[in-house]
C-alpha cells in the first residue's frame, strides 16, 4: 500500500508534489484499506480545494480532506449529488450539457440574470461520455473535454468576450479576469426520484427548470475564470487550463474542483458537490452526515478540531494593482493590498 520513491522522472521533477496517493475504488487505496479494516464506518471521503495564488516547496494550506464522512461546516451551498456511473476504478460522472455564462460569477447561481446570459454549447453525449467516460480526478491539474466541443465553444467564447479562445497566455486586469465567462457543466443526477423537499429552481448547484425543464435536479458545476485561468507571476500572463483535446471521454480536474467540497461516495454510487471556501472554522456546529443530527460545537471536545496551518494568502498585492501603471515610470509607487485568510 505504501512505497518508497528512490528516483524521479517526468512531472515529478518540476512539480510541487514529490509523490502521489491513489484515491480510486481500488482495494489498495488508503480510504478503502481503512474501511476494510474497520477504521472508517463508511466507504467515502471528501476533498475540499481552495484556490491558492502561489506555491512553494514548503507546501501551502490549500484545503481539507475528510475520511469516512462529510463536514458541512465548510460549505456555502447544499451538497448535491451526481451519479457515479462506473462500477470500479475512477469516479465517473455523466456529462449532459456544457454552458457558458457571460460576465463571470463564482457560483453556479448567477449574480444577475439580466447581465449574465447563459448559452448552451452543442454536445454529442455519446462522444463526450465515451471510452472511460468523464472522470472526476483530483490528480489531474487541469480539465480536459471532448475535442468536438472546441469549435462551438470557441464561437460562443468569441461572441461573449470578443477574443479568440486559446491556451496561450494573455494579459488581463483583475476586472477583465472576473468578467470572463463562467463554464457550467451539467451532470446526471444521482436520484432517479429526487427529494421533493429540495426545490431545483432555488437550490444552488442544481440545473433548475430554466436551463433544463426535463432534468431540473441535475447537478450544475460552475468553473469560474479564477479557477480555469492560471496566472504566471514571472510572465504576468493568464493561461486557460480548460482543454478540448479528448477523442473519447474527459477529465474534470483539480481546477474545476476548486471552491467545492467534493464527496467521493463509493458506498452509495455518487459524487457530491457543494460550493465552499474550504476554510476550516473552529467553534461551529457540525451535522452528522449519516443521521443528519446537529452536533453542538461545545460537545465536540478540544481534540476534535484541528489547526490546518498558518494564515494563507488568498489575494496578492500585485493582483490589486494595474501593472501597466508602472510602465511609463519605473520609479512610480502604486498602492495595493493583500488579503490573508486564517485556515
Amino acid at each position: 500500500m505504501f512505497g518508497c520513491q528512490t528516483s524521479e522522472t517526468g512531472l515529478f521533477v518540476t512539480q510541487l508534489a514529490d509523490g502521489i496517493m491513489g484515491m480510486s475504488a481500488h482495494d489498495a487505496t488508503l480510504p478503502k484499506q481503512m474501511y476494510n479494516k474497520g477504521k472508517l464506518e463508511h466507504n467515502l471521503f471528501t476533498l475540499c480545494f481552495r484556490r491558492e495564488l502561489s506555491v512553494s516547496k514548503q507546501g501551502v494550506s490549500a484545503g481539507v480532506m475528510t475520511l469516512g464522512g462529510i463536514d458541512t461546516r465548510l460549505d456555502s451551498s447544499p451538497m448535491v449529488y451526481a451519479k457515479n456511473v462506473a462500477s470500479t476504478g475512477w469516479y465517473t460522472v455523466f456529462v449532459k450539457n456544457i454552458f457558458v455564462r457571460s460576465n463571470g460569477g463564482q457560483s453556479a447561481r448567477a449574480d444577475d440574470e439580466l447581465e449574465q446570459v447563459v448559452m448552451k454549447i452543442p454536445v454529442d453525449i455519446s462522444s463526450m461520455n465515451g471510452g472511460k467516460g468523464v472522470i472526476v480526478d483530483s490528480g489531474t491539474t487541469d480539465t480536459y473535454l471532448h475535442k468536438d466541443l472546441a469549435k462551438s465553444f470557441g464561437e460562443v467564447w468569441y461572441e461573449v468576450t470578443k477574443r479568440s479562445y486559446s491556451n496561450t497566455g494573455i494579459k488581463l486586469s483583475r476586472d477583465e479576469l472576473l468578467r470572463l465567462p463562467t463554464v457550467l457543466i451539467q451532470l446526471r443526477a444521482y436520484d432517479e426520484f429526487p427529494d421533493p423537499s429540495i426545490p431545483p429552481e432555488s437550490t444552488t448547484g442544481l440545473v433548475g427548470p430554466k436551463l433544463d425543464p426535463s432534468s431540473p435536479h441535475d447537478v450544475l458545476l460552475a468553473i469560474p475564470a479564477t479557477h480555469y485561468m492560471e496566472y504566471s507571476p514571472s510572465k504576468d500572463l493568464y493561461t486557460s487550463r480548460l482543454y478540448f483535446t479528448e477523442s473519447r471521454g474527459g477529465v474534470i480536474g483539480a481546477n474545476a474542483m476548486q471552491g467545492h467540497d467534493v464527496l467521493f461516495d463509493w458506498e452509495n454510487g455518487r459524487v457530491g458537490f457543494a460550493e465552499s471556501s474550504c476554510e476550516f472554522k473552529e467553534g461551529e456546529n457540525m451535522i452528522d452526515p449519516i443521521t443528519g443530527k446537529v452536533i453542538d460545537a461545545g460537545e465536540v471536545g478540544e481534540n476534535r478540531n484541528c489547526v490546518l496551518g498558518r494564515p494563507s494568502l488568498t489575494y496578492e498585492c500585485r493582483e490589486s494593482v494595474t501593472v501597466d501603471d508602472c510602465l511609463d515610470d519605473p520609479n512610480k509607487n502604486v498602492a495595493g493590498f493583500e488579503k490573508w485568510t486564517s485556515v
